[in-house]
């Protein structure tokens, strides 16, 4: 097995992992401390170029200088007979554009969770005064436990020296992902990591890139002159909140994004609401990385260990070296870096609260705390008046070194967006699309309203115009037509009841009973009250008389048959006619049963017509 020694015999190399860029990575094992690593080695055809061995230390220096559980851990760097090395945490899992070749696209609540991680690493970073500057899927790795680890800081630059070290006019990114001032040649600041990240959820969430062309140039030139489009504008499925996080990661003027820490707050808060995806570890959880044997890789030249008892004899020489020469080196370690903390306390300050302060008091109290000010881009914010310091880096009571400065932003006062028009959707909809917004719901009233349906939105305040950005909008939403009162129908024959009902916009439904008191077919009751105010349409019960159950039978003798068939109906009876033989007159000259009799409503009964 090869060995890749910064102290000789260290680390073992088991196979290759990736290929690409500066350099190789290869699956390695530390055999000191037991573990796994990854290994990046810088290509031997790059050893001798100055510019590329720059870049490859500045990786591991400003790696190291990161202690963030979302970013890969740095463990050791070093040259070893010409061959540059780094030793990385291994991270077992895919990274972003495997998984996105595995799926096409990723659910929105996905994204959220990769973005979300991705943003507390970069927070860590820029708080550390490191911008990444190539912030891509390659870049994104996602372990089986389905935490997010931010890879490759090869192309960072420490904040306060990007604006020196970098050569004039130099580009340097993937041009897919590169935000409009890197393209520009301007100095790339945190806010830069934002735009690339806005890009890559993008891709994300649309399966495709927002710009493409023919080359480089025009991919760039796309980024500098035109928008990022809202991701459901391709794929419809994105909800409208996570368009707001695209497009608000991809403003053009860098002042109007966000930091690292204001967007993952937003993006957390979406997480909780998104519909719910299946979780990250469950998309790695069989995640194998598929090693390529040593004999397949490139060739890198790595010293290999003597063989026979000579190289045994060897072996235990070195490691006796090895021992005492590391623990000279610890010791030799413990003093430089006792001696460079106590520097570092002599040489730094805690930084004053100017949060608030228009800047010269806040230069001033800076500056007499030995600080050297300087001042960022405006931010926008709600809670600090226009021309006040709304943000002091490093932040207030942290002991910070002096010559570092402290980096004043300045408030651009509340950030505005328009009102969106609300009238004639449902409350609930009205919710979303002011959230969408940047906008909440604010006092809601109820009116009633013959036009717009009930629950629907009727009028709002501000009705358009612009507002603040997390300010509220005042709606009033429809009750429903008015109500209208209950009319006495108690009494009243059922027809007139009817009538009556309908004419006041309510639907009557009738049952019958026998009563003793009511004549039959007159309304006994009603199921509201007269006089209630009810909506219109509402259903009003009534019950009508079927007359008595039981009463004594009539007596129809002398009546016109046509008058005795109606007296006899009219009291629930059903009479049969019976005319008398040989008889021509028209009378009732007898009846069955007899009068007083007890009949029921409904009772069959004969009346004979004759005379």
């Amino acid at each position: 097995m090869s060995t890749l020694p910064p102290i000789d015999g260290r680390y073992q190399i088991v196979g290759r992992i990736a290929t690409g860029g500066m350099g190789e990575v290869f699956r390695g094992r530390d055999i000191v401390l037991g573990r796994e690593v990854a290994i990046k080695v810088l290509h031997t055809a790059l050893a001798g170029d100055t510019a590329f061995i720059d870049r490859f230390r500045l990786e591991a220096r400003a790696a190291a200088l990161l202690n963030h559980p979302n970013i890969v851990a740095v463990h050791d760097w070093g040259n070893n007979d010409g061959v540059y090395f780094m030793v990385m945490e291994l991270v077992n899992g895919y990274n972003v554009r495997e998984m996105l070749a595995a799926n096409t696209k990723l659910e929105a609540q996905q994204v959220a969770n990769i973005m979300h991680q991705t943003l507390a690493a970069l927070a860590h970073a820029h708080h550390e005064g490191i911008v990444h500057r190539d912030i891509k899927p390659e870049n994104i790795l996602v372990n089986r436990d389905g935490v997010v680890k931010v890879a490759d800081f090869g192309l960072a630059r420490a904040y306060a020296e990007s604006r020196v070290t970098q050569a004039p006019g130099t580009v340097t990114g993937t041009v897919q992902y590169l935000a409009p001032e890197q393209i520009q040649g301007e100095p790339a600041d945190p806010r830069t990591d934002i735009y690339s990240l806005g890009v890559v959820g993008y891709e994300l969430l649309t399966g495709e890139v927002p710009f493409t062309g023919e080359t480089s140039v025009a991919v760039a030139y796309k980024h500098v002159r035109e928008r990022v489009a809202a991701p459901s504008r391709i794929e419809r499925s994105v909800p409208k909140a996570m368009d707001h996080v695209v497009l608000w990661a991809t403003e053009k003027d860098r002042g109007r994004r966000p930091s690292a820490s204001e967007l993952g707050r937003e993006v957390g808060r979406l997480e909780k609401e998104l519909p719910r995806a299946t979780p990250l570890a469950e998309l790695v959880k069989d995640a194998t990385r598929i090693d390529v044997p040593l004999q397949h890789a490139p060739t890198v030249t790595i010293p290999q260990a003597a063989a026979g008892k000579r190289g045994k004899r060897s072996h235990k020489r070195h490691v006796g070296r090895l021992r005492r020469a590391l623990t000279w080196f610890l010791v030799l370690a413990a003093g430089i870096g006792l001696s460079w903390a106590a520097w570092i306390y002599l040489l730094s300050a805690v930084v004053p609260r100017v949060v608030g302060l228009s800047q010269p008091d806040a230069t001033s109290q800076l500056q007499h705390a030995g600080f050297e000010v300087k001042i960022g881009e405006g931010v926008y914010s709600n809670d600090v008046d226009r021309g006040l310091v709304a943000v002091e880096d490093p932040a207030e009571g942290s002991r910070a070194p002096k010559w570092l400065g402290v980096t004043l932003q300045l408030s651009l006062g509340p950030r505005t967006v328009a009102v969106p028009f609300l009238i004639g959707s449902t409350q609930a909809a009205a919710t979303t699309t002011l959230h969408d917004a940047g906008l909440k719901l604010g006092p809601v009233s109820h009116e009633y309203s013959a036009d717009i349906k009930v629950n629907h939105v009727m009028a709002q305040d501000p009705e358009n115009g612009k507002a603040t950005t997390g300010s509220a909008v005042a709606v009033t939403v429809s009750a429903g037509p008015p109500p209208v009162a209950m009319p006495p129908v108690e009494g009243l024959s059922e027809k007139d009841a009817v009538a009556s009902l309908r004419n006041s916009k309510l639907e009557p439904v009738t049952t019958t009973e026998y009563s003793d008191t009511v004549d039959r077919g007159t309304v006994i009751s009603q199921s509201i009250r007269a006089g209630d105010s009810v909506p219109p349409g509402s259903k009003v019960s009534l019950v009508v008389s079927l007359g008595p159950k039981s009463f004594p039978m009539p007596d129809v003798k002398g009546l016109s048959e046509s008058t005795a068939v109606a007296k006899l109906k009219n009291m629930g009876l059903k009479p049969g006619v019976s005319t008398v033989p040989g008889s021509t007159g028209s009378q009732v000259v007898g009846q069955q049963p007899s009068a007083g009799s007890t009949v029921k409503a409904g009772q069959s009964v004969t009346i004979y017509v004759g005379g």
